[in-house]
């Protein structure tokens, strides 16, 4: 997920009850919900190198713990903030309590996890002991229907104590707010899970060109929970489509992508260094091979995500150009989240 809906989720956890356990709760669980992606640093060396990190140890549950510790110090630290900073408090300091801001600590790192868990791109979050990648599939990475939940969450303390002004009434933390946002995420969530499992059965109960699939796929789109991209694995390719659950389903206005290159080119391919990241990487990988105009024995070799794109619309893409057999570049491309 993005991480304003990861720096709200953090908020909400501070006013639904982590602040009663420690000082500088607000900023502590805010931290913390976005701590995991300090894994974004290895896209500096390269995006092989990002592939191979990204939402790995830092999103995995072993290393929750040892995360939690760098939040916790800078909460610690801001007591010692001068008091126009929102620090120097005496009594703060008093009650600061180690385990007890680490355990909420703990809790902010962990709803990052499970939101990441919850859309396309998945986590591994069996590393270091197993390093499989785990996804649900039912939330967009932007989902615009989070981000009212949240805001909402925000305001209503700012709308409470509007209408305490008026009518005189006693002002409110937002803790009960911050409490019912969180369940009604947990309940947008658990809906989408259920239109998920019925566009999963839709999909696996047609035939594609003639064809049983291996397996099917659906994928959430943005802003709509009865709009999801379909994909069904075929013998030598993919069908991609969209599944509507408010209308009939056809497979015949689907597309099929087939596999295509010479089984030893694509060998040579997947000995680099990007292709062997990249295929690390993809759980839906169709191959394609294009001759290049005015070069005789040239070609280039594209392997795609079908999760991300396709080879009509990209989205992850490896490149790479051979000449006669042998690498001459190549590259990685990650497109823009589909909206």
């Amino acid at each position: 997920m993005d991480n304003l809906i990861h720096s709200l989720t953090g908020l909400m956890l501070s006013r639904a009850g982590l602040r009663r356990l420690t000082p500088r709760a607000g900023l502590l669980t805010m931290l913390a919900a976005n701590m995991p992606d300090v894994d974004v640093v290895s896209w500096f060396e390269g995006r092989a190198r990002y592939l191979d990190v990204h939402r790995g140890l830092t999103h995995s549950w072993a290393l929750v713990p040892l995360l939690a510790v760098v939040p916790v110090l800078v909460a610690r630290w801001s007591l010692a903030w001068p008091k126009w900073a929102g620090g120097g408090v005496e009594e703060d300091a008093a009650v600061w309590s180690w385990w007890k801001a680490w355990v909420a600590a703990c809790v902010g790192i962990a709803s990052h996890v499970l939101l990441d868990w919850t859309n396309s791109y998945g986590v591994r979050f069996g590393l270091p002991f197993e390093g499989a990648w785990h996804r649900l599939d039912v939330l967009f990475i932007i989902d615009p229907w989070v981000w009212t939940i949240l805001l909402f969450g925000v305001a209503a303390p700012f709308l409470s104590r509007l209408v305490s002004l008026e009518i005189g009434a006693k002002r409110t933390s937002g803790g009960g707010a911050a409490c019912f946002v969180l369940v009604l995420m947990a309940a947008y969530a658990g809906g989408r899970y259920l239109l998920h499992e019925q566009a999963l059965a839709v999909l696996g109960a047609r035939v594609y060109d003639g064809q049983n699939p291996r397996r099917v796929a659906a994928f959430p789109s943005f802003g709509n929970p009865l709009r999801w991209r379909a994909i069904a694995e075929l013998s030598g390719g993919y069908w991609v489509s969209e599944v509507n659950l408010l209308q009939d389903f056809d497979p015949a206005e689907g597309r099929i992508f087939y596999q295509s290159g010479d089984e030893g080119l694509l060998a040579r391919v997947r000995e680099t260094n990007d292709f062997q990241a990249f295929l690390r990487f993809n759980q839906f990988p169709v191959w394609r091979v294009v001759p290049l105009a005015g070069a005789e024995g040239s070609v280039r070799v594209e392997l795609f995500d079908m999760r991300f794109g396709d080879p009509s619309a990209p989205g992850f893409v490896a490149t790479a150009t051979m000449d006669n057999g042998r690498p001459e570049s190549e590259f990685l491309r990650f497109g823009a989240p589909r909206i």
